[in-house]
């Protein structure tokens, strides 16, 4: 079953503008309360694996929220927690919002989400639009608000495009949880689509993968799926192509930001993958628009890939969310979460219609929609290929 891909493009021009304040007697009283106070937690900088472009995303949006009168007239305040790829830096950083009076944990690719949830949970501090990077927990937990169905998502859907190929299929996976996860659900969403996958596992940040890349190649797939960390996916590509593998590559759609196909230049030519949200190539939408200017005023050298539109699609999502709400802490933010009834468009990803009654997938809850879009790259860039689709389904 195929989904309705966006309402976005008949919504009118100032239905697609900045947040603006709301006024009246409600919004006086807010702004007497002080700011906003957001935390991101995630993997911001680190030796094997970095994500500055979230926090860029996560600027640009509330610098645009803040500009045009922040939400009901208070201003959006965001700190940033570098979990330095550390559970327990990223428990710390949970610990410090709960400290900090944090009012929401908002859009960072942390893989250690487990680990940190928990703290959340006992102070009711909403976790909004994480990006899943640790597996299901985050779309779990029921101060979970996901956009989307998250790195699982992505993770199904890889495995599925590598049994388009054909029966006889390879997931190349560092070592470390999260990449072993994101196999796992590679290998059951190529075996739901008929075809059997077997799991290569890789040490995380080698510098030398020819080793890997032998033994992946032994097998003699159809197809090979990546789990692993951007810095080690373009080494994987490029030493398959030197290794004259012709065959289909599938990967999650945040392996591959501009300046990794930049680096691969003819080797990541057809190359497919699945994201939680559409393409940042996807100009022919007004959020993608939207989204790609902010970036540009914010910084113009920052990375504009999944992870950064899926952080910016998240705090766009709250400030809607939020808007004549009170807002007084954590609890209050998740009433206004568990108080939408009315769908909202994001035109980035399918429309938020809230946590569902009835989910898609029963193993992950919190999922408004269980969707992701596939992509493929042609001529150094990022194609759409059609609507969102459950990779769950037959």
């Amino acid at each position: 079953m195929k989904r309705r891909l966006f309402s976005t493009l008949a919504v009118s021009t100032l239905a697609l503008g900045s947040v603006a304040a709301c006024g009246g007697s409600d919004a006086d009283s807010a702004a007497a309360e002080g700011p906003i106070k957001l935390m991101s937690i995630g993997s911001f900088e680190t030796p094997v694996f970095s994500t500055p472009q979230v926090e860029t995303a996560l600027r640009a949006k509330i610098a645009d929220i803040n500009e045009n009168g922040g939400i009901d007239g208070r201003k959006v305040e965001l700190k940033i927690c570098n979990d330095k790829f550390d559970p327990n830096e990223a428990t710390s950083c949970a610990q410090r919002a709960v400290t900090d009076g944090m009012h929401a944990v908002i859009g960072g690719a942390s893989p250690f989400s487990p680990q940190f949830l928990p703290v959340l949970e006992a102070a009711k501090i909403p976790l909004v639009a994480g990006s899943a990077s640790s597996g299901g927990a985050e779309l779990q937990s029921e101060i979970s608000f996901p956009v989307n169905a998250g790195a699982p998502g992505m993770s199904l859907g890889t495995g599925r495009l590598a049994a388009q190929a054909g029966s006889s299929t390879v997931v190349i996976a560092s070592d470390n949880e999260g990449s072993q996860t994101g196999a796992d659900l590679s290998i059951k969403g190529a075996e739901s689509a008929g075809a059997k996958m077997t799991k290569v596992t890789m040490k995380l940040g080698a510098p030398d993968v020819s080793a890997t890349v032998a033994r992946a190649l032994q097998l003699k797939p159809d197809a090979i799926a990546l789990q692993v960390v951007t810095e080690d996916a373009l080494k994987v590509v490029k030493s398959l192509r030197q290794s004259g593998y012709e065959g289909a590559v599938t990967a999650p759609g945040s392996l591959f930001p501009p300046a990794s196909l930049e680096a691969l230049g003819d080797f990541a030519e057809g190359v497919r993958m699945t994201s939680r949200v559409v393409p940042p190539t996807s100009t022919d939408i007004p959020q993608v628009k939207e989204f790609l200017a902010q970036m540009k005023k914010e910084d113009p050298k920052a990375q504009t890939d999944d992870l950064a539109l899926n952080a910016w699609t998240g705090m766009y999502l709250l400030a809607e969310v939020l808007k004549g709400r009170d807002v007084t802490d954590g609890a209050s933010v998740i009433a206004a979460f568990e108080a939408v009834e009315k769908p909202i468009v994001l035109g980035t990803a399918p429309d938020y219609p809230g946590v569902p009654a009835t989910p898609d997938a029963e193993e992950y809850p919190r999922v408004p929609q269980f969707d992701t879009v596939g992509s493929t790259v042609k001529d150094g860039k990022v194609v759409r290929e059609g609507d969102f689709f459950n990779p769950l389904e037959a």
